[in-house]
């Protein structure tokens, strides 16, 4: 039976936004609840950490960052599931729904983490500062790779939505541009910030661009064999 009309396309338009919006849902709830638990945990320490301190904006940078760097490696790690079919034997609609809600929510928290510190008092830094690589008069090249992967992330993430437009292939070459974002952005996590030097990040940030780095090179071994 043929189904192919512009009634049935519409209720599928009307599923696939109902499904995006439950997407974002769940995601958004999953970290209220984290990050409840984690203030049910940590709160009072926080708390105390916060009221003696003026350092409270260069804190929450620091947290939103981690928490960006997160989002961007799951969405990576979820791509790179997709593409190399690793990920073959869960919902392949669900793995790509994750990979781009991921990025976009990881813009989110990249933008937050470099936008708080507008009002760190001690930094005193302008919106040009913020948004252009090598405005930073400290740490200017790990601050810069940073930048640039953000703005090459946010370029990524909303390809999704200009797909259409621009075609399969030119997407496919545009969406690239995600490897080039981890490696500055997985460069950046190194150079600036303190904390980066902490046991738990280095141990974590090594071990999540070495699965990167696996599933990368698994990726290019199956291309040259299939060749």
């Amino acid at each position: 039976m043929h189904t192919d009309n512009p009634a049935n396309r519409h209720t599928a338009s009307n599923t696939a936004l109902i499904t995006q919006v439950l997407w974002i849902g769940l995601i958004l709830s999953m970290a209220i609840g984290i990050g409840s638990c984690a203030l049910l945990i940590w709160g009072e320490t926080a708390s105390q950490l916060l009221t003696t301190t003026d350092k409270h904006f260069w804190y929450l940078s620091r947290a939103s960052g981690v928490v960006a760097y997160s989002l961007f490696w799951l969405a990576v790690v979820f791509g790179l599931l997709l593409s190399t079919r690793l990920g073959k034997h869960v919902n392949a609609a669900r793995v790509f729904a994750l990979h781009q809600y991921l990025s976009l929510i990881a813009v989110g928290f990249a933008a937050f983490h470099a936008g708080i510190l507008l009002a760190d008092n001690y930094l005193n830094l302008n919106i040009w500062q913020i948004l252009l690589p090598f405005g930073f008069q400290t740490e200017r090249v790990g601050v810069a790779l940073g930048q640039l992967g953000f703005w090459l992330l946010f370029i990524c993430a909303f390809s999704f939505y200009i797909k259409q437009y621009i075609g399969q292939s030119a997407w496919r070459w545009l969406h690239f541009l995600t490897f080039f974002s981890y490696m500055f952005i997985s460069i950046h996590v190194f150079m600036v910030g303190s904390d980066s030097r902490a046991l738990p990040l280095l141990l974590f940030y090594a071990g999540s661009q070495t699965l990167v780095f696996l599933l990368i090179t698994y990726r290019l071994v199956a291309l040259k064999q299939a060749k």
